[in-house]
């Protein structure tokens, strides 16, 4: 090795050391919401048939989407692009033309949402599996 490349070498240490401290949180984030979560919604706005009080919720995450299921609704995709907190805000269109508001935040394991749609608001809780 020649002197240059000695007095260089720790410089050259350094900066890849950096690169990775940024780098390696920021490549492995999006992977750590991935998975299956289960747990209920409660009702907290609405009324009648079309708004059951309490109800099994599951979800998937899967890169940028979120499929979710409960009784009468079954494998419903949205786009999801939460913030490096895990908080997120979406606004979907359901089936039939109807507007899905999904607002929340993905804390290590447990998501918790305020989920709309015209007729009914409810709050979600769910665990990873």
């Amino acid at each position: 090795m020649s002197r240059w490349q000695m007095e260089r070498y720790p410089v050259i240490l350094g900066i890849c050391g950096m690169i990775c401290l940024v780098a390696g949180p920021a490549l492995s984030a999006g992977n750590t919401l991935d998975g299956d979560y289960t747990g209920t919604r409660t009702l907290r706005k609405g009324v009648g048939s079309l708004c059951p009080a309490r109800e099994d919720v599951s979800a998937s995450v899967q890169g940028h989407t979120l499929t979710f299921t409960y009784s009468a609704l079954k494998n419903y995709t949205i786009g999801l692009d939460p913030d490096s907190d895990g908080s997120f805000n979406q606004i979907s269109m359901e089936e039939g033309g109807h507007a899905v508001k999904i607002q929340g935040r993905i804390i290590g394991e447990i998501i918790e949402a305020d989920v709309a749609n015209p007729s009914c608001e409810y709050h979600w809780v769910l665990k990873k599996k």
